[in-house]
């Protein structure tokens, strides 16, 4: 049982952390939520064989518990972290300045809507394949998706200009 549960491990633990650190937003307690997502597991490890589809029971668990991550620490990003070590070149200000704009946006979407976003934009995902990890349906995922669309338009609209066409909705 523990080599099986070690094959699990290495086979899900980079793909899960950088998911929940995409939606957290934070490295080290991405570690954090992705272990206790393994622990979990561990402490069923008697019914593993029972888990059919661990791909999709790891991904679910990961971002159930980003979105309680997200639900019990306010999480917001620093200016300082975002734009230290940066060049002084004009463009690389703008485009830091930009990314905290779509980062602060981001942290003010409900968790949910916030994790579906990214799995959305961020991870590739298909509204099927979101659909299929969360267990709603594919238009709960299209209805997610426009608010969270229309909350970050409404948030970043100042700084979007007339050809800016990275939030558009797409299935």
């Amino acid at each position: 049982m523990q080599e099986q549960f070690e094959i699990i491990y290495r086979t899900y633990y980079n793909t899960l952390r950088n998911v929940v650190e995409n939606i957290i937003n934070d490295k080290d307690a991405s570690h954090d939520v992705v272990q206790e997502v393994f622990l979990k597991l561990w402490r069923k490890r008697d019914e593993l064989d029972l888990i059919l589809d661990k791909r999709s029971y790891l991904f679910r668990s990961s971002i159930n518990a980003s979105i309680t991550y997200l639900e019990h620490n306010k999480h917001c990003v620093q200016l300082t972290d975002v734009i230290a070590g940066t060049e002084n070149a004009d463009s690389t200000i703008l485009t830091k300045e930009l990314e905290l704009k779509v980062q602060i946006a981001l942290d003010k979407l409900p968790p949910k809507c916030k994790a579906i976003f990214i799995l959305s934009r961020f991870e590739n995902m298909k509204y099927k394949e979101i659909a299929a990890f969360l267990d709603v349906s594919e238009k709960t995922i299209e209805n997610q998706i426009g608010i969270a669309l229309k909350r970050m338009r409404d948030d970043l609209k100042r700084y979007l200009t007339k050809g800016f066409s990275s939030f558009h909705q797409t299935k």
